[in-house]
């Protein structure tokens, strides 16, 4: 019994430092760059929402919200490098005096404002990325996240590439939209608010027009996931 009664009070004791060890922290990043009406954002991320919305302005407005324990947190830094008319955002760079490989990811949130004519190009693996508002060609890929993309406000669709492997993608395009349509998946479908004129076409393949199918190629890939083209 006394065996068990030293046990006992051993993990309660052990317990609150564990859980101490183990708390994470809450850090806020705030940054604005300028990079012109026409410039290009590149962001790197692993775990995390993404909400990029186009404004007016020539400037980039970064809001970061990153959760970790304080170790992580000090060796695991947000950066964010500018040349010329291009932003890059690396969401986890890591120290050189940091080694533990098996715990090595910052989870951010981002909310991010930029000039509707901003090129974006965006890389993550566990994020829902949601985009608004931005008429720049569109590069966006996620691993387990659901992809936003919504451009009705634009004079005409811009170009955009969207890839997940478990999520479903969502794009909100003018009604007066027209270009090209490639969809690709596994067990996947499509479904378009807007009429799709197809050269060929299967459940989980499609190529065809989008109106009268002169302007940019709007690309999908999912492996599990469904695209919705909405108006």
């Amino acid at each position: 019994m006394r065996i068990l009664a030293a046990s006992a009070l051993v993990l309660t004791l052990a317990a609150p430092h564990a859980t101490f060890a183990a708390q994470k922290e809450t850090e806020t990043i705030d940054r604005t760059v300028s990079i012109g009406p026409r410039g290009t954002l590149k962001l790197k991320n692993f775990s995390g929402d993404i909400r990029i919305t186009g404004a007016a302005g020539d400037d980039v407005v970064i809001r970061a919200v990153r959760r970790a324990t304080r170790e992580r947190l000090d060796n695991i830094k947000l950066e964010i490098t500018t040349s010329g008319s291009s932003v890059s955002i690396e969401a986890n760079q890591r120290s050189n005096n940091w080694r533990d490989r098996n715990n090595n990811v910052v989870e951010t949130d981002f909310e991010i404002k930029v000039p509707q004519g901003t090129t974006l190009d965006l890389n993550s693996f566990s994020s829902k990325i949601d985009i608004r508002g931005v008429t720049g060609a569109i590069e966006a890929e996620t691993f387990s996240g659901d992809i936003e993309i919504d451009v009705a406000q634009a004079a005409q669709v811009p170009s955009l590439t969207a890839q997940t492997f478990s999520g479903d993608i969502h794009a909100r395009v003018p009604a007066s939209a027209s270009g090209k349509v490639s969809f690709n998946s596994f067990s996947g479908s499509v479904r378009s608010d807007l009429p799709i004129s197809m050269g060929g076409r299967s459940r989980r393949n499609v190529d065809g027009d989008l109106g009268n199918g002169n302007g940019p190629t709007l690309r999908f890939k999912t492996f599990s996931g469904d695209l919705r083209i909405l108006k």
